[in-house]
Parts: structure tokens; C-alpha cells; sequence
């Protein structure tokens, strides 16, 4: 299925577990919808997300939003392959689609390889993941510098985020780990569904 209006066009699918291959939804705890709050907010789901309360982030797709490649997206820049071993580790211990992490690496390293110069970032590569936002999971800056811990910490992320978000597909997902208050799939969450589907780090040197 795709969802698409003029050049606007991204597919609508959906992260597989990595231990039985079957899609992983919402609530996998088995907490019931009703027990559930529903976190709209920045603040609200960044504290839920922290403290790993159950909750509900309500995202529509969003038929607008443009999944074709950028004129800076450059796949020089793809990291996905040197990572190969850290990726399964994560993806194995939070149960996380590993294509879903690639997907988001890919995403972060070949449109973000400024931020390797940029003296005022407070987010590292290759997940992008911000040492001061994020640092009551664990996050610091010279821990991040390291690519095992920059990975776990961003796939614990997408594993929350995925847990809290309504029929989570990749846009969805990625919607929200580019910006938490997301209510819409974005343009950055219909690329990396595109880049998700492509499998476009297979295709880097």
C-alpha cells in the first residue's frame, strides 16, 4: 500500500520482529488500549519515554507528506554497513526491526554529515541522538562518541516510541523520533519509510 498525492509518495508499512518475523504493534506488553493515556505533546512523551510508562501517541498518515529523495541526501555518507554488528546486537535485545534501524541510519548519516563539523551540535551520529535531551536514558556526550552505545540508545528510542504509537508503522515511528510532538507523518518520516522499502544501504559501497 502506498499513500500518495501528486509526487508525494510513500509506502505504508510496517516493522517486522527480528525474532519471529511477525509485525510488531502496539501494546506489546498486552496492556489494554483503555489503561493507556494519550500523550500528544513534546514534554508529555519525552517524559513517558524516560520513565517507560505506558501511554498512546496518536499519529496520522499524512497523504501529503513527500518521501522522494533530497538534493542533499548523499549516500557517501551511509554508515549502515560498518555498523552491521552493533545494529544486530540492539535489534536483538529491545526486539527491533534491524531494516527499521538502517532505515533511520541511513536517514540521519546522509543528510546530517554537517553536524561531524558543526561546534555547537549537541546530537551525534549515526542515530542522531542528542546527549543533553536524552540524558536520562543514559546518554552523554563522550558515551555517544561511542557507535555501540550511540545505536542502543537510539534503538531503545524507536522501541518506545514504537510500543506508544498508534498502528506504528515505519513513517509513524520515524515521524516521531525526528520530532516527538509529531501528530502527522512527516516528510522526514515518509523517507525513511521510502528508504525502508528500497533498502537503500544495500546499495552503498
Amino acid at each position: 500500500m502506498q499513500a500518495s498525492i501528486g509526487k508525494a509518495m510513500y509506502p505504508i508499512i510496517y516493522p517486522k520482529s527480528p525474532k519471529s518475523q511477525t509485525r510488531l504493534g502496539p501494546l506489546s506488553n498486552g496492556a489494554k488500549n483503555s489503561c493507556r493515556p494519550v500523550y500528544q505533546n513534546s514534554p508529555e512523551r519525552h517524559k513517558s519515554l524516560i520513565e517507560n510508562t505506558p501511554a498512546f501517541f496518536n499519529i496520522s498518515d499524512n497523504f501529503g507528506a513527500d518521501g522522494s529523495e533530497p538534493a542533499i541526501e548523499l549516500s557517501y555518507f551511509d554508515v549502515t554497513k560498518a555498523n552491521i554488528a552493533h545494529i544486530q546486537a540492539a535489534c536483538l535485545k529491545y526486539d527491533v526491526d534491524p531494516d527499521l534501524i538502517r532505515a533511520i541510519m541511513y536517514m540521519e548519516t546522509t543528510h546530517g554529515y554537517y553536524d561531524k563539523i558543526n561546534p555547537w551540535r549537541n546530537t551525534i551520529l549515526p542515530m542522531n541522538v542528542s546527549y543533553t535531551y536524552w540524558k536520562d536514558l543514559g546518554a552523554t556526550e563522550a558515551g555517544l562518541e561511542q557507535a555501540a552505545n550511540n545505536i542502543d540508545i537510539g534503538t531503545l528510542i524507536l522501541r518506545r516510541i514504537q510500543d506508544r504509537t498508534s498502528d506504528p508503522s515505519v513513517a509513524k515511528i520515524a515521524s516521531i523520533y525526528n520530532f516527538l510532538g509529531k501528530e502527522v507523518v512527516s516528510d522526514y518520516g515518509a523517507r525513511v519509510a521510502t528508504i525502508y522499502k528500497q533498502k537503500l544501504w544495500k546499495k552503498t559501497k
